[in-house]
C-alpha cells in the first residue's frame, strides 16, 4: 500500500510563513465579464464558448506589473487560474490546443509570471480545476469508462506540466469536486461525482515532483485525505462558516482562507461592491490569528490590466501592514 507524501517540512515552513498571497482568476470569461461559471449558467455549447479564442488579446498584460503589486501589497506568492472549469488553459499545454498560446495574445502568462516571481523571491502557485467543460472525455463519460480514464489521465498530465515546466510553486490548488452537491446531482453533464480523481497518484506525483509544494483541494471535507497539506476556507474565516458551505470542523495544521475583495473571483465590471481596506485588514489579521494564510483574489481584465480599485487596496493593505510590523 502506497504510503502518501506530504509536503516537506522546508517547504510547510515557508508556506506556514509566507501569510499571504494573491489569487488570481483570469481567463476566457473575462472578456464576457459574467463570471467565470457563465458557461454553465447560460448553458452555453462548447461551439459557441470557443468563439471567445479569438478575441483574447490581453494587449497590457505584463507579469513584472503584477509581481511589483502583489510585493507591494505584502504578497509573497501568486496562485493563478491555469484552467477554469471551462476548460481554457492559459499556459502552453501540449495537451490540447485549447490554449492561451493559440489565442491573438499568443503568450504564456504563467511562464512569465513565473520568472517574474523568481526574480523577486516569490513563489507561483498553479490552480487546477478538476472540472473541465470542454473536454469531450469530461462531458461524455458516462458513455464509457475509457473515457473517463482519458480525462484523468489528461488531467494528471497536465499537474505534470505545471510541476516541471516552471520552477519552484508554492501550493497546487485544486477545485471542483463536489461529491454531495447540488450540481453533482442534478447536472450530470456537467460534473463528476466525487472521488474519481485518482486523488493518490494526483497527489504522490505533486510531492514527488515538487517536493516543497503544498497541496490544498477545496472540497472543504474533514479529515484531510492523505496527500493534502492545508485545509482551505472560501470566503471565510476557520470555523466561522458565515458563507454557509465551509466546514465549521477546523483541524490542527495548516489552514488557508481565500478571499474576494468585492462579491466575484473574475473581472465583472458591474461589481463595485468592494470592501474597504480596513475591512480586508481585518480580515487578513483574523485570519493569521486563527494560524491561516489569507489568499485575496483580483480579477484582471481582459487586456491583462488589475482593475485599479484593486490595486488601490492592495498598495493601501500592503503601506498598513509594513507598518504594523
Amino acid at each position: 500500500m502506497m504510503t502518501a507524501r506530504q509536503v516537506s517540512p522546508e517547504g510547510l515552513a515557508w508556506y506556514r510563513d509566507a501569510k499571504f498571497g494573491m489569487f488570481v482568476h483570469w481567463g476566457l470569461y473575462a472578456l464576457h465579464g459574467q463570471g467565470e461559471w457563465n458557461m454553465f449558467e447560460a448553458r452555453t455549447s462548447v461551439e459557441d464558448y470557443e468563439q471567445l479564442v479569438g478575441r483574447f488579446e490581453a494587449a497590457h498584460f505584463d507579469a513584472d506589473t503584477w509581481a511589483d503589486l502583489a510585493q507591494a501589497a505584502g504578497q509573497r506568492y501568486i496562485t493563478v487560474t491555469t484552467r477554469h472549469h471551462d476548460g481554457f488553459s492559459m499556459y502552453d499545454t501540449a495537451l490540447s490546443d485549447y490554449k492561451v498560446t493559440n489565442t491573438p495574445f499568443g503568450r504564456d502568462p504563467i511562464a512569465e509570471l513565473a520568472e517574474a516571481c523568481a526574480k523577486r523571491d516569490m513563489k507561483l502557485g498553479a490552480y487546477v480545476s478538476l472540472v473541465d467543460w470542454h473536454h469531450p472525455a469530461f462531458r461524455f463519460r458516462h458513455e464509457s469508462k475509457l473515457a473517463w480514464d482519458d480525462y484523468v489521465g489528461f488531467l494528471h498530465g497536465q499537474v505534470e506540466e505545471l510541476c516541471t515546466q516552471y520552477g519552484d510553486l508554492a501550493q497546487v490548488w485544486f477545485d471542483g469536486d463536489w461529491p454531495r452537491s447540488r450540481w453533482a446531482r442534478d447536472q450530470a453533464d456537467w460534473f463528476a461525482p466525487g472521488g474519481e480523481f485518482g486523488y493518490t497518484e494526483l497527489y504522490d506525483m505533486v510531492h514527488r515532483l515538487q517536493p516543497d509544494a503544498v497541496v490544498l483541494n477545496n472540497r472543504k471535507s474533514v479529515p484531510l485525505p492523505p496527500g493534502e497539506d492545508v485545509q482551505g476556507f472560501e470566503n471565510d474565516l476557520p470555523g466561522e462558516n458565515t458563507a454557509g458551505f465551509n466546514t465549521t470542523t477546523v483541524l490542527d495544521g495548516p489552514k488557508e482562507t481565500c478571499l474576494t475583495m468585492n462579491k466575484t473571483w473574475c473581472y465583472v465590471p458591474t461589481d463595485h461592491a468592494y470592501r474597504t481596506a480596513e475591512e480586508l485588514l481585518a480580515i487578513i489579521e483574523r485570519a493569521w490569528a486563527s494560524g491561516s494564510n489569507l489568499l485575496l483574489n483580483v480579477g484582471p481584465k481582459p487586456d491583462g490590466t488589475i482593475p485599479w480599485a484593486e490595486q488601490q487596496l492592495l498598495r493601501t493593505i500592503g503601506v498598513r501592514l509594513k507598518g504594523a510590523r
